[in-house]
């Protein structure tokens, strides 16, 4: 129980960093309920999971859901919604044009691999989420991640486009965006092959650290290798 309200003291304060202000009460509802749905639904999973536990657990009236979210799929799809946040997510935030290549680098795989994920309760809410997600399929996501993980895929985009001059992408940047992006998220979409092959791979703060900096390593040479190939395709000129 006292997990319990650790964490839910924690979205609340994110909350309130996403307000502005302290919440209201109705706003304070919203999260509480968003916050025991996420409990219930890493817990027993979509199907098994009842509005009126999730209910019961966020200390609201059973109408609460419908008149916040409308259904239990809508709820679910908003509880995975949360870690794209930009309060959760820096990188979302990041001014690409002040850093450097590898700094902006490093902020994308540092969101996607926290060096505090174990210490993080939220973050272990979100873990649990995605790998029963992933174990039994709920059917009612659709696309809602898809959506919410864009802007980061225009920031990326964005960032290659700086790298090699360019205004817009072209065909060769969208080529290059999903695979510095997907080094990242195949461990992700293979969580549960990670966690059985390889578990110290994500094992803890440095493993995780050690990640995020590899992952650098990787898509810096992605990135060069495009730029040799630009230079060769346009007889060395810029």
């Amino acid at each position: 129980m006292i997990a319990k309200k650790e964490t839910r003291c924690l979205l609340l304060k994110t909350a309130q960093r996403l307000l502005g202000h302290e919440p209201t009460s109705q706003e304070e509802t919203r999260w509480r309920l968003l916050q025991a749905a996420a409990e219930v639904f890493a817990e027993v999973g979509y199907h098994a999971a009842t509005t009126r536990e999730i209910c019961k657990r966020a200390e609201v009236n059973l109408a609460s859901i419908h008149y916040y979210y409308g259904d239990k799929a809508e709820l679910y799809r908003e509880v995975f919604r949360l870690p794209f946040l930009s309060e959760c997510n820096v990188f979302a935030t990041l001014d690409i044009a002040r850093v450097s290549l590898q700094e902006a680098l490093h902020s994308f795989y540092s969101w996607l691999f926290p060096a505090d994920a174990e210490e993080d309760p939220m973050r272990r809410l979100f873990m649990r989420l995605h790998a029963r997600e992933e174990a039994e399929p709920s059917g009612v996501l659709g696309d809602a991640m898809v959506q919410a993980f864009r802007p980061n895929h225009e920031k990326v985009q964005a960032l290659l486009c700086r790298e090699f001059g360019l205004k817009n992408p072209d065909v060769e940047v969208d080529r290059l965006t999903f695979a510095v992006i997907g080094l990242a998220t195949a461990y992700f979409h293979n969580r549960m092959a990670v966690e059985n092959f390889v578990p110290h791979l994500l094992g803890g703060p440095k493993a995780m650290e050690k990640m995020a900096e590899r992952m650098v390593d990787y898509a810096v040479a992605l990135i060069e290798a495009e730029r040799v190939r630009r230079a060769a395709a346009t007889g060395g000129k810029k």
